[in-house]
């Protein structure tokens, strides 16, 4: 048998070792660029679920805090029996006595079967845990805030603010009662 030995061309020759480099090089650089592309993508991402969780939680609670203020069952001392800048306490059109209160930074809110006498039940944290500000502004017919009563209450402002890491978010409502006439 006869063996065909081929020699090689200068032509046919592979890569240098020079050029492996510089193409590991610029592999290296396109890669990094696409991890820093990447990496910024992935942080907006993080901030956005952060931004859309703040605001989900302090806009619940803030809802679910006017709804039931709308419920208030009359302008008189026993249906409205706190009114603090941070707590309020009422009775609502069913006969049950409801309270929200700052305490920390949880939201929180209690109820109680009946209005008189108060029998108050757990507090139930509303979805907002980061509040840093809450207040209750209450206001009479002329939007007037100084001397409110609750016999000449018509309006209750709830203020609240809610941070999550850098992130805050104020929430305003002005609610009026139904059953104010």
């Amino acid at each position: 048998m006869r063996t065909v030995i081929q020699h090689k061309s200068a032509r046919q020759s592979g890569f240098t070792l020079i050029e492996i480099i510089v193409t590991i090089v610029i592999i290296g650089i396109i890669a990094s660029i696409a991890a820093g592309i990447i990496l910024q993508g992935a942080k907006s991402f993080s901030a956005e679920n952060s931004r859309n969780n703040l605001h989900y939680q302090a806009r619940l609670a803030v809802e679910r805090m006017a709804r039931e203020v709308r419920l208030i069952r009359s302008q008189t001392v026993g249906d409205v029996q706190t009114m603090n800048a941070t707590d309020l306490i009422f009775c609502d059109a069913t006969g049950k006595a409801i309270e929200f209160q700052l305490n920390g930074t949880t939201l929180n809110r209690r109820e109680s079967a009946t209005c008189s006498p108060v029998a108050w039940g757990g507090w139930n944290a509303l979805s907002a845990s980061g509040v840093t500000a809450f207040n209750i502004t209450y206001y009479d017919q002329n939007g007037n805030t100084a001397g409110v009563t609750a016999t000449n209450l018509w309006y209750i402002g709830i203020d609240l603010t809610d941070t999550q890491g850098s992130e805050t978010l104020e929430v305003r409502t002005r609610v009026h009662p139904m059953n104010f006439l």
